[in-house]
């Protein structure tokens, strides 16, 4: 293999990776069915969700040609798709653990696909070249996966957030709901004792229903 193919490596499988970029989301999304707990529709539920997908691909594709961190990161477009997947898992109640699954799966098939180009293509990279590729994938699918992991745990913060004030709102209804019996038990347990030691049992009956 020449040094001029060499060099270009990268951007050979950048190129076959948006080619296939449909195909590689198709291998994701059967690859996830059987991983997730949800119906086979749930996985990626909305056609706008679905259409993500292999748009997020294309972009790791254009991460692999030009491995500027910025590339994904600064994407706002990706960034939102990837939030929207951490807002969907979490409705779903996945875990952390789940969506690192996911993304484990993604930099898998993503691996194949690139052995698969070599396969088919013929080349033999240098082992430098071919790890770098690899490389630039998997950064591609870090940065994905952390935009992704940090909306969910957002999200669960919310909610835990969420849960802990109407706790503390049904708390203080309890405390008020009790506060006024309470009180009244406190004052007329002792009027009680009072009238029945002075032999009043008129009052003491009066009490005795109070109570």
């Amino acid at each position: 293999m020449s040094e001029l193919t060499a060099a270009a490596f990268g951007d050979q499988i950048a190129a076959r990776i948006s080619a296939e970029h449909v195909r590689i989301s198709v291998r994701w999304l059967e690859r996830l069915r059987g991983l997730l707990t949800v119906e086979a529709n749930d996985v990626f539920p909305s056609e706008q969700l679905l259409d993500h997908i292999p748009a997020l691909i294309q972009d790791v594709a254009e991460y692999v040609r030009s491995p500027e961190i910025e590339a994904v990161s600064a994407n706002t477009s990706i960034t939102a798709k990837a939030r929207e997947l951490g807002q969907l898992r979490h409705t779903q109640r996945a875990s952390v653990h789940q969506l690192l699954a996911e993304y484990r799966l993604l930099g898998n098939i993503l691996t194949s696909f690139v052995e698969e180009e070599l396969e088919r293509i013929g080349i033999a990279p240098s082992a430098s070249e071919a790890l770098e590729v690899v490389r630039r994938l998997n950064s591609a699918v870090w940065i994905l996966m952390q935009t992704t992991v940090d909306t969910f745990v957002s999200e669960y913060s919310a909610t835990m957030d969420s849960h802990a004030a109407r706790l503390e709102s049904f708390n203080r209804m309890v405390s008020h709901e009790l506060r006024q019996p309470l009180g009244t038990l406190m004052y007329a347990l002792p009027l009680l004792k009072a009238e029945a030691d002075r032999g009043d049992m008129a009052r003491h009956d009066h009490f005795l229903k109070v109570l």
